[in-house]
This record gives structure tokens, C-alpha cells and sequence, in this order.
């Protein structure tokens, strides 16, 4: 009787936690499930239970010591029925709750649960469904998981492993234990979380990997695996901080519009996360906005929890409060960020010293299980058994020793082939921009003639003037004197026009041939366009008399100067001019009659972006070749008409400068080519 009793107790417990969006509610009927667990004598209910219990704790209660102390009878119970792929679980459950207090054995335990459920063997021993079905798991998609494959014991111990291998990969990797291992066991679990199509985990592996490249402020690689994140979860009920870090990451890139949308967005969809209000804070502050940047730290330092992130907040509050004159409220703060920044240092050293020492003992367990084997060999082998022993470490030792300096010998070779390597790809990029300034020396050599045609003009002209001057001068005849005069300097006037105009030619040469550090200039990207189009265009004449194309432009006089490295974009456009004179001249060779070549340049402003389109009516790309095009060394051109680079160098410059390049084309028709830029 007791044992239906209890059955029916947990049956509704079951039923009123599975109700909600989570598994709990905050009206969870924990009390009930304590007593069910307390009234029967059945194990596997008391295993179940206990699970329970542990999820509602950590999930609902947010108390680790009683998440733990269920947890550990989750485990005690898994381990007493053999139960074995709940007991790698159980360990997962363990291990996570101790890595947030700092435990000595958080790896030890996510080790003995990675162990268990890499073994195959373990699926023999396994909780029968229909317990498994009233088993509360931390998210409702996983038990429709297990529904979908019809709780097959392989695949239950395949999301434990991925679950296992993901929280020990974010233990190793973003409490700084070990970085290489931690991201061996994050993409491990992301490998199994794509082949089982668990979009949720696979979200929360790579919101792990995120974190750990945020710590370290690599802002591209967080970037990257946040919006990965962002991406898969989009329709999950899991609610990770992604928006907030990829706002907070454009921020530190320098992209304030992107950052302040997603900032936005975070304070929406959790209003009391830390990391939204912090970064504004810090933005305000750098504007000068000192009484908005109090504002919205009060607002995040309301919201923190951890110690390390409560540093920076309480550093912030200080810096503000000393911007505003309280310097004594900055004191307050200052005081606290330091005594943050103890706390950081004792628990990463802690943790670090943790790690060493648990490293130590896996070193020294392998060392004892080779000094166990030793002795087991020897009292079974005797003597002649320790002496072939002995010969075989003998030669494996001169082996190892042989394969040691082969090693050395093949990693040496490796290591100046990649300098060769880097030296070659240094002077193939060098190759490439000098025959970015082959194609404009014709064109400037052309432009340049004609200011210095006048000026040898105007020279000859005021020769002449002077001579005739002087004559009317000994006739005194000032009316005259004074008219050729007004000649003289007019044509001196034109002189300098032109002189300045070739000078301006020169130095624009230098400033592409010149190599450059990036530095930005504001910029008039129509005058830029305009410039490489012509000087491109009489290049290309001066080598093939015949060679004509109409050229169009079509530029957004509305557009202001921009913040770019003018020289770098320069060649960008210089080289999407070259090409599409290139595409329209092979077309007309193979097509004369009926067939115009056109180079059309167009530049317009939308929102907070400029667009630069370059299209011509040439023969276009292959299909088969559009993803390869900005591949370094990709070209369709025949072999010695070009490097594969220019694209490539192309796609590299506009990432750099926060913009994108795209192309649209139909083959044997046209090739389009747009540069999207940001305004600031």
C-alpha cells in the first residue's frame, strides 16, 4: 500500500513540474517529493526522486549545498543499482555544481562521467523507461529527444556523453585550466550535439566558447560563436546572454550602432543582466555623459553576482563617481573593486592550484597503474621475464630516441618552410601591389602630360609677351606695357593651375605605391572613384591603342567625406576596374558586331551605409568559379596574367574596414560588384 502511495505522490509531483514552460515552478511541490522520498523503499523511486529534487534545487532554489547534497544521492543510488548511464549523468550533475563553488574534485568527477559514458558497455545498464519517462530533466526539448528516438539506450548515452563533454570542455577552458583540452571537449560535444540535431546544447556549447574568447578579448572569435549561439537558439526557450555580449563585443570593436541594437534587445529580453547597463555606462562615460553613465552602472551593480564581474562594475562606479567630484562615494567603490579583485585572484588561484594538483594525480595514477603492471609482470615472468622486459625498454628507449631526432630533424624542416612560406606570401602580396601601380602608371603618365603640355605652352607663350614687352618698354608705350603685362601673369596663373595638377597626380601615385600603417583620412570616396576609373582607363590605352569602353558614373552627390585608408580602398577599386576592363575586352574579341563595352560606377548613401557598385556588360563569371573568387590564388585568368591575389587582398581590406563586397553575375551577360561601407 505504501508503495502505490508513493507512486501516486510522485506521478502528480511529476505531473505539476512538467506543467510549466521549465520543469519548476516556484509553487514546485518540493516538500512532497522530500516526503516520497522519505516514505519509500523502492531504490530506483528514491533514485528518481533524488534527481528530482536536485534539478528543482539548482534550476528554481538556486541553493547548490542542497543541489549537491541530492545530487550526490542521485549518485549513491545510480552506483548502488548499476545503473550506469544515469550514474555518468549523475557525475555530470556533481561536477557542475562543484565547479561553481570551486571544488577540489570538479574535474575529477566530469572525468569519472566522461569515462562511464564513452563506454559502450555502459548502455547495458541503464534505467528502465518507464522510470526514465518520469525522470525531470533540466529542459523539456531534451526528454523530446530521448520520445523522438524512442528512448534508445544508445542515444540516451550519447546526449549524457555530449552533456558531459560540453560542461567539462567549459570547466577546462573558461576558468583558464587548461584551454587546449577545454576546446578538445567543447567541439567534441558540439560533434555529437550536430549529429543528434540538439540545437539547444549545441547553442550552449558555443555560447561556452564565446565566453572563454570574450575573456581574453578576442572580440572576432566571440563574435562569431555568440551570434552561432544566437543562431541556433533562436527558437528555443533556453535564454543565454548572447545579445548582450555580441553587443558588447561591436562595442569594443568600435561599432556603435550594431552594439547599441543588441544592447537594446538584451535589456528587453532580461532587464536585470549586468552586462548591458555596464556597457552603456562605459560609453556614456567616454561621451562625457557623466550622470548617465552613474545611471546605467547603478543599474548593472544592482544586477551582479559574480566576483569578477562585480570588479569591474564597482572600478566603473568609482571612475564615474570621481568624474562627477564625490570623491569620497569613489572611494567607497574603489575599496570594493579591490576587494573584488582579491577575491578573483584567491578563487582563480585557487582553481589553478586545484587543476595542478589534479593533473599531478592523473600523472601519478598512469605512473602507478605502469608500476602495478611492472610488478605483475615480474612475479608472473620471474627473472626471464624482467630480462626481456628490460631489453624491450632497452630498444624502445633507443627507438624512442631515433624517432625523437627524427622528429626534431622533420619539425625543423617544417618550421623554414613556413618562414619561406610567409616570406612568399609577403612578396606575393608586394607583387600584387606593384602591379596594382603597373596598371596606373600609363593612366598617370597620361594624365599628366596634358598639365605639363600647358605649362610649356604658357612658357613659350610668356617668352614671346616678354620680348615684346621690352620693345614696347624702350618705345614708352605704358597702355601697351601694362596689357602684355595682364597677359603675362594670367598665363602665370594657368601655369601654377596646371603645375599644381601634376603635382597632385605624382603625389597620388605615392600615396598608392607607399606602404601604409592604416591610417584613416576623411575621404571623398565619389572624387576616389572617379580618379582610379579614369587613370585606370587611360593605362589600359596607353597599352592597347585600340581598346575603348564607354564608362558611366552615377554618384550620390549627398554623400560626406568617410573615415577609410585611402590608398587601401584605392586599390580595391582599382582592381574591380581592371577586372571589368579585363571581362568587357575579352568579350569584345569574340563578339564585335552589336556589342558596346560599358563600365558603369555608381555610389549611394543608405541609412548608415555607403554603397560603391562597379558593373560592366563583360562576359561575367562561371558559376562553378563564384565561391572560389576571393580565394587567395584563385584566378580565370590564363596562367601569367595574374597572381589569385587581388580579390583576395579586396575582400581582406573592406572586412578591415567593417564593410562587406559582394558580387552578383550571369554568365556571358554581366559582373557586379558591391562595396558596402560604414558611414562612420
Amino acid at each position: 500500500m505504501k508503495k502505490l502511495i508513493t507512486i501516486f505522490v510522485l506521478a502528480c509531483s511529476v505531473q505539476q513540474l512538467s506543467a510549466q514552460d521549465l520543469p519548476f515552478s516556484q509553487a514546485a511541490p518540493v516538500d512532497r517529493l522530500k516526503q516520497a522520498l522519505h516514505a519509500t523503499t523502492n531504490d530506483t523511486l528514491r533514485m528518481v526522486l533524488a534527481n528530482n529534487i536536485q534539478n528543482y534545487y539548482y534550476f528554481v532554489n538556486s541553493n547548490l549545498d542542497s543541489a549537491i547534497f541530492y545530487s550526490k544521492q542521485f549518485l549513491q543510488l545510480t552506483q548502488k543499482l548499476h545503473y550506469r548511464i544515469d550514474e555518468a549523468y549523475a557525475y555530470d550533475a556533481v561536477g557542475i555544481y562543484m565547479s561553481f563553488l570551486s571544488h577540489p574534485q570538479t574535474l575529477e568527477t566530469l572525468l569519472k562521467g566522461v569515462r562511464i559514458a564513452e563506454d559502450p558497455a555502459s548502455e547495458k545498464h541503464i534505467l528502465p523507461e518507464k522510470y526514465l519517462k518520469i525522470m525531470i530533466y533540466w529542459r523539456e526539448d531534451f526528454k523530446a529527444l530521448l520520445v523522438k528516438n524512442h528512448w534508445q539506450p544508445e542515444f540516451f548515452r550519447t546526449l549524457i556523453l555530449g552533456s558531459v563533454y560540453n560542461d567539462l570542455g567549459a570547466v577546462y577552458a573558461n576558468t583558464m585550466y587548461n584551454q587546449q583540452k577545454g576546446f578538445y571537449y567543447l567541439y567534441k560535444a558540439i560533434d555529437i550535439y550536430q549529429a543528434v540535431q540538439d540545437s539547444t546544447d549545441l547553442g550552449i556549447a558555443y555560447h561556452d566558447i564565446a565566453n572563454y574568447f570574450a575573456s581574453i578579448n578576442q572580440y572576432d572569435s566571440c563574435l562569431k560563436y555568440a551570434q552561432k549561439s544566437l543562431s541556433v537558439l533562436m527558437n528555443s526557450k533556453i535564454s543565454l546572454p548572447n545579445m548582450a555580449l555580441i553587443g558588447t563585443m561591436y562595442y569594443k570593436k568600435g561599432n556603435i550602432s550594431k552594439a547599441f541594437t543588441y544592447l537594446r534587445k538584451s535589456i528587453e529580453s532580461n532587464p536585470k543582466y549586468w552586462l548591458p547597463n555596464y556597457t552603456f555606462a562605459e560609453y556614456h562615460l567616454v561621451k562625457g555623459n557623466a550622470d548617465s553613465s552613474l545611471y546605467y552602472t547603478k543599474k548593472a551593480y544592482e544586477n551582479v553576482k559574480m566576483p569578477a564581474d562585480a570588479q569591474k562594475v564597482s572600478a566603473l562606479l568609482a571612475k564615474v563617481y570621481r568624474t562627477i567630484g564625490k570623491p569620497d562615494s569613489a572611494a567607497k567603490y574603489f575599496e570594493l573593486a579591490l576587494s573584488y579583485n582579491d577575491i578573483t585572484n584567491n578563487i582563480d588561484r585557487k582553481r589553478l592550484l586545484q587543476a595542478q594538483d589534479f593533473e599531478e594525480q592523473l600523472r601519478q595514477q598512469e605512473l602507478e597503474k605502469t608500476r602495478n603492471a611492472s610488478k605483475v609482470y615480474l612475479l608472473l615472468g620471474g627473472i626471464g621475464m624482467l630480462l626481456l622486459i628490460a631489453g624491450m625498454l632497452l630498444i624502445n628507449n633507443r627507438r624512442r630516441k631515433r624517432i625523437n631526432a627524427l622528429l626534431q630533424q622533420k619539425n625543423q624542416k617544417i618550421e623554414s618552410t613556413l618562414e619561406e612560406l610567409k616570406a612568399t606570401q609577403a612578396q606575393l602580396i608586394q607583387k600584387e601591389k606593384m602591379a596594382s601601380l603597373g596598371e596606373l602608371t600609363a593612366g598617370i603618365a597620361h594624365e599628366i602630360q596634358n598639365p605639363l603640355n600647358f605649362v610649356n605652352n604658357f612658357s613659350d607663350v610668356n617668352k614671346e609677351l616678354l620680348e615684346e614687352l621690352k620693345e614696347e618698354a624702350d618705345k614708352g608705350n605704358i597702355y601697351e606695357v601694362k596689357s602684355i603685362a595682364d597677359n603675362v601673369i594670367e598665363n602665370e596663373q594657368k601655369i601654377n593651375q596646371h603645375g599644381k595638377r601634376a603635382d597632385a597626380i605624382v603625389k597620388g601615385m605615392l600615396q598608392h605605391s607607399k606602404a601604409t600603417a592604416g591610417q584613416k583620412e576623411l575621404t571623398d570616396i565619389n572624387a576616389l572613384a572617379d580618379e582610379y576609373l579614369r587613370l585606370c582607363y587611360h593605362g589600359l590605352r596607353a597599352k592597347d591603342k585600340s581598346f575603348n569602353a564607354a564608362m558611366q558614373t552615377d554618384f550620390d552627390e549627398t554623400i560626406e567625406k568617410i573615415n577609410i585608408v585611402p590608398q587601401d580602398i584605392g586599390r580595391v577599386l582599382l582592381n574591380l576596374f581592371t577586372n571589368a576592363f579585363y571581362s568587357v575586352t575579352e568579350k569584345k574579341q569574340h563578339q564585335n558586331e552589336g556589342y558596346d563595352p560599358t563600365i558603369s560606377v555608381k555610389t549611394k548613401k543608405e541609412n548608415d551605409k555607403i554603397f560603391i557598385k562597379v558593373e560592366d556588360n563583360g562576359k561575367g563569371i562561371p558559376q562553378k568559379a563564384l565561391d572560389k573568387i576571393f580565394q587567395p590564388f584563385f584566378t580565370t585568368k590564363p596562367t601569367g596574367q595574374g597572381t589569385g591575389l587581388g580579390l583576395s587582398l579586396s575582400y581582406d581590406i573592406i572586412k578591415a574596414h567593417g564593410g562587406e563586397i559582394k558580387v552578383e553575375t550571369k554568365e556571358g551577360v554581366r559582373a557586379e560588384f558591391v562595396i558596402q561601407l560604414p558611414l562612420k
